[in-house]
């Protein structure tokens, strides 16, 4: 399913708007049908944490946009957003656990993907600064909302060692940024480092929590100092001398939130449009219609306070839950497990962080990427029941022993 998003040259289950982009949910669907045959029954993994989040917000979505679609006729509706997320719910009909041999083909795999992405992602960027190259490539359909899957390649050739790989996506993501300097590129360059520094094997298991707070911090100064954070975007957009389009997001932005005052609890219930009609230039541009480039700005003007809280939710359990797993198999001697953990968590980070600029889930495509990465990130399962009894008893060890008994530990 990633790779047929990839080589998507015409952006077809993005930008269609036919019933027939969906079909691409269809490939999860078949493996997990495939994996059922396998088992010759019907077996459920259980739903963990970060599961019963993502159904809940599931429900409320989808209840609201299919009475949006079908009762209010709203044909620009929240369903994009809330069909794909289905595909999250896949893995649970896997009940095998992944083998260290195939975490390992399957990150090569995902090294592949990313490298093919790069290739037409830098032939549309070259065909639309020289007519020497081909022009079969939209250079949009390789822009911003998909160059995640350049993380994704560069992580998984680090992770698997495939060093030609990575050489080659090296030089294609220095040829992407410098022929498209998008913020949203500096931003995935920003992510992905963090991330990997986070995660190296031996680090403190404080780095994610230091690196979060920190996150935040700026997002909250990025939001107070809104002037200075437009100013300096300016700055970057003039510095590379790329078009700016702060006028056009501010406008998108502004819309959202007025909507989202408009009704602060539950939006519309996402009942309503996930697009917006607005005039850039103080008034004086064009009037257009467009996402509003920002999902949690989407998620709170349609769904609320409620709905973004479940989406913010989902993700920092979603976060929680892989680095606990991912220093598990640290812990158990499983590298290959625990470094495709490390790739897909690179993903799934940059493509939330990427979302607070482009409108990620509410295309089918990038929305399938999304929780395609999420039911990945749970199919590998879980570490080895003796991790977690050595790690019971090395806390058991630095506790007094009157607190080890009260506590119904081992003394």
């Amino acid at each position: 399913m990633l790779l047929v998003v990839t080589v998507d040259v015409a952006d077809f289950t993005d930008r269609s708007g036919s019933p027939l982009r969906y079909g691409i949910l269809l490939l999860p669907l078949a493996g997990a049908g495939t994996a059922i045959m396998h088992s010759r029954g019907l077996r459920l993994r259980r739903l963990s944490p970060p599961d019963r989040i993502l159904l809940l917000f599931l429900l409320y979505g989808i209840t609201g946009s299919l009475y949006g679609r079908l009762a209010l006729h709203e044909k620009t509706g929240a369903l994009p957003v809330f069909i794909p997320m289905l595909i999250a719910f896949t893995y649970l009909l896997t009940t095998w656990q992944i083998t260290e041999n195939e975490a390992h083909r399957v990150t090569r795999g995902l090294a592949l993907v990313g490298l093919t992405y790069a290739i037409l992602n830098a032939l549309a960027n070259l065909s639309a600064v020289s007519s020497s190259f081909p022009h079969f490539i939209a250079p949009k359909t390789y822009r911003n909302s998909k160059v995640l899957y350049v993380a994704l390649g560069v992580a998984a050739a680090w992770v698997a060692r495939r060093r030609v790989v990575f050489a080659l996506l090296l030089v294609l993501s220095a040829v992407i940024f410098f022929t498209y300097r998008s913020g949203t590129n500096a931003v995935v360059v920003l992510v992905t480092l963090v991330t990997l520094f986070v995660t190296k094997p031996g680090g403190s298991p404080l780095r994610p929590y230091v690196a979060a707070a920190a996150g935040v911090a700026v997002l909250m100064l990025a939001v107070i100092n809104f002037t200075q954070t437009a100013g300096l975007a300016s700055a970057y957009f003039e510095a590379v001398q790329k078009k700016n389009n702060n006028n056009a997001r501010i406008a998108l932005y502004s819309t959202g939130i007025q909507r989202f005052k408009d009704s602060p609890i539950i939006g519309q219930a996402f009942t309503g449009d996930i697009t917006e009609t607005v005039v850039r230039r103080d008034g004086l541009g064009a009037p257009f219609k467009a996402p509003f480039h920002d999902d949690y700005i989407m998620v709170a003007a349609v769904g609320g306070a409620l709905g973004l809280v479940l989406l913010i939710w989902w993700i920092e359990a979603t976060e929680v839950n892989t680095l606990r797993r991912y220093r598990g198999f640290l812990a158990a001697g499983e590298h290959r497990r625990a470094g495709l953990l490390r790739v897909l968590l690179v993903t799934f980070n940059v493509l939330f962080a990427a979302a607070l600029f482009n409108p990620e889930l509410s295309a089918v495509g990038r929305g399938a990427t999304a929780f395609g990465l999420y039911a990945l990130m749970m199919m590998v399962g879980e570490p080895p029941a003796t991790t977690h009894v050595r790690q019971r008893a090395a806390r058991a060890a630095a506790l007094p022993n009157g607190q080890q008994r009260r506590r119904g530990l081992p003394s």
